[in-house]
């Protein structure tokens, strides 16, 4: 349960981050500004919190797909289907944050087709995974009511909904 609680608070901590990072890089596309240093310091926290968050969350997956698990898919139908989305947006974003740290730091050219598709596929998976995964977190946390959860997952729609339109409109 150690693991489970860490990896949420740090699964909340890269929330923030990764929303930050998506509103400070839609700002400066926005308004054509440079890379501005308070951004590059977050991205560089965002990187870390992801690779941790990405390495807990395969402990507990691999954990649970080893152990005995009392919860099986066709008692909770719902909530497994959540929880397949929330895997396998966590997989595909693996993927994807690292073509987007080999092309922001020059590493890979990807031709336009490519440049133009990639980003938005990227921001949505972002966006689907934090929004299946943010009341999940308080949740583990034991924090909060059920009214409190359901709050949560009406705000943190409307926030990514508004961060991804941003990121869209201005890349």
């Amino acid at each position: 349960m150690f693991l489970r609680k860490t990896n949420a608070v740090i699964s909340l901590l890269t929330t923030v981050f990764l929303l930050l990072h998506a509103i400070l890089k839609a700002g400066l596309m926005l308004s054509r500004g440079r890379i501005g240093i308070s951004s590059f310091y977050i991205s560089c926290v965002l990187a870390g919190l992801m690779v941790i968050h990405a390495f807990i969350s395969m402990d507990i997956v691999f954990s649970g797909l080893m152990g005995d698990e009392t919860c099986k898919p066709k008692k909770y139908p719902k909530m497994n289907a959540s929880t397949i989305i929330q895997r396998i947006s966590g997989i595909l974003l693996l993927f994807f944050s690292g073509l987007h740290v080999a092309g922001a730091i020059g590493y890979i050219q990807p031709p336009p087709v490519v440049h133009a598709i990639v980003p938005l596929v990227f921001f949505t998976l972002a966006m689907v995974h934090v929004v299946n995964s943010t009341s999940r977190a308080f949740i583990t946390l034991g924090i909060g009511t059920a009214k409190f959860i359901k709050t949560v997952d009406i705000a943190i729609k409307v926030i990514c909904a508004v961060t991804l339109l941003a990121d869209i409109s201005g890349f």
